[in-house]
């Protein structure tokens, strides 16, 4: 039996397991940050798009930025 994409994102969507940064399911390693969730590859910092890590960012207006921009644009 084939499980069709929507049926899948729907399932995933319920479970609280989409990416936040691309909307597609999570069924690998995830970064939890900002309580949302994110394949590690889609946690960037959201001015110079920098991959991120967890505890290695800052928070500005519900968005993530690595510490050189943060400090530029609000320091």
């Amino acid at each position: 039996m084939r499980v069709c994409p929507t049926g899948e994102t729907h399932y995933h969507a319920k479970r609280g397991s989409l990416c936040a940064g691309c909307s597609k399911p999570i069924t690998g390693r995830c970064i939890t940050a900002m309580f949302r969730k994110f394949h590690p590859e889609h946690f960037v910092c959201a001015f110079c798009l920098k991959q991120l890590n967890k505890g290695t960012f800052k928070e500005q207006n519900d968005k993530p930025y690595c510490h050189p921009c943060f400090d530029k644009l609000f320091g």
